[in-house]
């Protein structure tokens, strides 16, 4: 596979029982890179520790004090992390105002603190060593605000300023920050939506692509796929009436608003059995 080796590198992906986070980490093996799997679903993520062949952790993210020994763990027996991708999040639909905020908060815990303690737990370590590279997944949702969407929309314009922030504070000390925000993705998290007309939705793999080219080439910010920087140029460069009109034809306003509300009952229920509710994104 073209592209730079991280052979030996140990490699830390949340959220990796499936989806994103288990391409991600298909990806990175690929490289030669050590991958650790983390995720709150146990069995789901025991059966991908086995098909994968690689060393797995329960892991709530929404938890500092299991982020520390998890981390700790891993680098006593595997060794030292030169990469997190921070993965895990849910997404949880319907209008802002009938939502309940208890449901609001634990979509906050797991999209912004879950990525917050994550930082928190490996950074200093990276610091020290003078080298790592964390990725934190975001959207394209956090560019442009979603409707029926809203709590999850604004945990991703978190993701990207907590990032863009935290990467300031240590741009000199060797370790490097950056954020990949998709389009909608193929994934349970869009189970029941509606899909937009352009673009179609992509693959959990086209976004591992998006992961490595962060850790390639040192970038910040990337767009899965490069057409989704519209999302953050459009609003720059057009007038509010006629970028709002662009995303009405594209179907922005009806993606979530219309989705199947039975499956994503279904969905909800399937996650909430897991502590904390997570999924991948």
């Amino acid at each position: 596979m073209a592209g730079r080796s991280w052979s030996g590198k140990v490699a830390l992906v949340t959220g990796s029982a499936q989806g994103i986070g288990r391409a991600t980490a298909e990806v990175l093996k690929a490289r030669g890179a050590k991958v650790v799997l983390a995720d709150v679903q146990a069995e789901v993520l025991a059966r991908t520790a086995e098909a994968l062949n690689m060393p797995a952790f329960r892991l709530d993210v929404t938890d500092p004090d299991a982020w520390s020994a998890v981390v700790a763990e891993i680098e006593d027996d595997i060794g030292p992390i030169e990469i997190l991708v921070n993965n895990a999040g849910i997404m949880r639909l319907g209008p802002f105002l009938a939502n309940d905020p208890d449901r609001d908060d634990v979509q906050l815990e797991v999209n912004v603190r879950g990525v917050m303690h994550g930082m928190r737990a490996v950074l200093p370590r990276m610091r020290a060593r003078g080298r790592g590279h964390v990725v934190n997944i975001a959207s394209t949702a956090g560019r442009v605000g979603t409707p029926y969407a809203a709590v999850y929309s604004a945990s991703k314009h978190a993701v990207i300023g907590v990032t863009e922030a935290v990467r300031q504070e240590l741009i000199d000390s060797g370790v490097q920050l950056s954020y990949v925000c998709p389009t909608p993705v193929r994934t349970a998290l869009l189970t029941g939506a509606r899909e937009l007309a352009w673009p179609k939705p992509i693959a959990p793999e086209d976004v591992a692509h998006g992961v490595m080219r962060c850790l390639d080439r040192g970038l910040v910010e990337v767009y899965v796929p490069r057409s989704g920087r519209l999302a953050a140029v459009l609003p720059a460069i057009l007038p509010r009436r006629v970028y709002e009109r662009i995303g009405r034809l594209l179907g922005v306003d009806r993606i979530f608003a219309e989705a199947d509300h039975a499956a994503r009952a279904r969905y909800e229920a399937t996650y909430a059995e897991a502590a904390g509710g997570e999924t991948v994104g």
